[in-house]
């Protein structure tokens, strides 16, 4: 390996790179206790000492509004001759998307990038893979897989400094295995092998999150009892080489435990997730939950001490003791009783303790604090806003918002360079064969008869099985361009769907019939099915193509084509009572077929009056 580094220079700056992590990984740690709460794996805690888990409501809110449904991979090319294999590429990663449940992985990303950063590696299951000889079979072999990264088994180059370590010389993450599993293989050096120490013995204080729902002592035994082993596969891309050195620290090599080429995009197995802005000169992001952190422990301390406060408080009769069966007397008596007494202010109530109503308000000021810094997720969550009119409240909605769409452009993102790694496989290995199911529609077949024209076969739209083989693959990889369809990782209710739908066909359709109508007038080319897909696309609507199949109306079509031209009336003119659309649309703005749909905003106002409308309609009745 010409020009880098040695094998012991490597394995010590690995040793550096995961020195580099571990405050990282120390506050991560933290952050984790604070996000699990005191009943994690716990007989008991301590009432009132962490009642409002804000951190854990904020990423419970956080989560589904950005990640909930599988993604719709957008595959383009600007040559025509591959745009037919761009398809089938889209096709094949919506079908690899389920298959291994991509969702809960972004999820998982996902969360992961709120305490520190998201990594995602994607790699295919070779027979020569750590993950092809795996006792769990986790991946079979020849699978393409994608898998999340924890954090305490990153290794990132000491010396990068651009951020998600652009400028990375080498990166890369540990494994547990058997040893067995690697002398059996016969693909690492087994004398180097069995001098690897168990896992129990070298993990480093720092890296311990999995503890969180397990004892260091039995996770240490169990390891022991299948002789487990750590270590480190590098990917260096200088020398496009895939390296495996020890996961400790304890022992230190003069040879590689192996090497081989790496096998995969140029990009790298790596993919990673930051929603915070860039750290100029640094790598790491700014973890968001760290930003949280601090407000959430004053928090529950400010709730603790209002609740201590409430718990101290008592109230006390106070009497003198000349008038001691005067507050008998009082305290025997139901409510709503009488008792005469000798001297009145001789008994009293004494009320001590209770909690001070400024703490109250000094907790609802850090609730809000917390509130503006983890982006609004009290909006939407749907909880209330504290807003002194409705104006104020929208404006607040709207910029709950702004937080939230940029953390789905970074997902989004990051699922589409994801998926290209995906990609880059199918297209690339030659043994992967994606079954496909796509629709196409068949055109009626005629022929010619004495009589006429006769129909051998309908019109017709079938789902055909496609195999996407390496015999289908057109074009050179950097043609293509990777995208994921806005908002296609998120959930739609019924009525938001049937909304949108409603729109559609009220607005869009009758305008387009009607815009394609007059454009043909003016001698215009427009092709209303290609301009109505593309607005069904961008509201969400995925079936029109089933819409356009209408096999009547295409034999009809056929069949007047056949014919040859025939004209309407005895000029081939318009009959005068016939509509003019663009007469209509150069006086209203719009045809005069578009039905009215009001928006949601109307909607809600004119349900909130119709209360209204409905009682003045009553009291005019009666003459008020």
């Amino acid at each position: 390996m010409p020009n880098v580094l040695t094998p012991r220079e490597l394995q010590e700056s690995v040793k550096r790179g995961s020195d580099r992590l571990k405050n990282f990984r120390m506050s991560r740690m933290m952050f984790l206790r604070n996000y699990t709460g005191p009943y994690y794996d716990k007989e008991k805690g301590n009432i009132g000492e962490e009642s409002l888990n804000m951190i854990f409501n904020a990423i419970r809110v956080l989560v589904p509004n950005i990640v909930m449904n599988f993604p719709t991979h957008n595959v383009s090319s600007n040559f025509l001759q591959s745009r037919q294999y761009a398809e089938l590429l889209s096709e094949a990663l919506a079908f690899h998307d389920k298959q291994i449940d991509i969702r809960s992985t972004y999820r998982q990303v996902l969360v992961d990038a709120i305490f520190t950063l998201g990594i995602l590696k994607t790699g295919i299951a070779e027979s020569d893979s750590v993950y092809a000889f795996d006792e769990y079979d986790r991946v079979d072999t020849g699978e393409i897989y994608t898998e999340c990264v924890s954090f305490d088994n990153f290794l990132v180059d000491p010396t990068s400094r651009e951020h998600l370590f652009k400028d990375a010389k080498w990166l890369g993450d540990r494994s547990i295995v058997s040893r067995a599993s690697l002398l059996e293989s016969g693909l690492y050096d087994n004398e180097l092998v069995e001098q690897l120490p168990t896992v129990g013995d070298a993990v480093s204080s720092d890296r311990k999150s999995h503890l969180l729902s397990q004892k260091k002592q039995d996770a240490n035994r169990d390891h022991d009892a299948y002789d487990e082993v750590e270590i480190a596969e590098i990917w260096i891309p200088g020398a496009n080489q895939l390296v495996t050195v020890p996961g400790g620290t304890e022992v230190t090599f003069d040879r590689f435990l192996r090497e081989d080429e790496y096998y995969g995009p140029d990009e790298g197995p790596f993919t990673f997730l930051s929603l915070t802005p860039p750290v100029p000169d640094n790598p790491l992001p700014i973890p968001l939950v760290g930003v949280w952190n601090d407000l959430h422990v004053l928090g529950n301390r400010m709730a603790k001490k209002i609740i201590d406060q409430a718990e101290r408080q008592k109230d006390i009769v106070a009497y003198r003791r000349a008038a001691a069966d005067d507050a008998e007397a009082l305290r025997d008596e139901p409510d709503g009783g009488s008792v005469a007494t000798d001297d009145p202010d001789g008994v009293r109530v004494l009320s001590f303790g209770g909690q001070n109503q400024k703490n109250e308000i000094m907790l609802a000021q850090l609730q809000g604090w917390f509130n503006q810094m983890a982006a609004n997720p009290q909006a939407l969550a749907g909880q209330r806003f504290d807003a002194n009119s409705a104006t104020e409240a929208k404006i607040l909605a709207q910029n709950a918002n702004v937080g939230l769409e940029d953390m789905k452009d970074l997902v989004y993102q990051m699922a589409a360079s994801e998926g290209r790694k995906r990609a880059w496989y199918m297209h690339t290995d030659p043994l992967i064969e994606v079954p496909l199911v796509k629709r196409f529609t068949f055109p009626a077949q005629f022929s010619q008869s004495p009589l006429g024209p006769v129909m051998q076969q309908p019109a017709r739209m079938e789902e055909v099985q496609v195999i996407l083989t390496p015999e289908a693959r057109s074009g050179d990889w950097m043609d293509f361009h990777f995208d994921v369809e806005v908002e296609s990782m998120g959930r739609q209710d019924s009525t938001t769907r049937f909304a949108q739908a409603m729109d559609f066909a009220v607005k869009i359709m009758p305008a387009a019939m009607q815009a394609g109508q007059a454009a043909m007038m003016m001698g215009i080319p427009f092709d209303v099915k290609t301009f109505v897909t593309r607005m069904a696309k961008d509201r969400g609507i995925k079936w029109m193509d089933e819409v356009w199949f209408d096999p009547e109306f295409q034999m009809r079509t056929a069949m007047i084509a056949m014919r040859g031209p025939q004209m309407e009336g005895s000029q081939g003119q318009l009959m005068p009572n016939q509509a003019n659309p663009l007469s209509q649309i150069l006086q209203n703005g719009q045809p005069g077929t578009v039905a009215s749909n009001p928006s949601q905003d109307t909607r809600d106002r004119s349900d909130a009056q119709s209360g209204a409308n409905d009682m003045q309609s009553v009291l005019k009745s009666m003459g008020v």
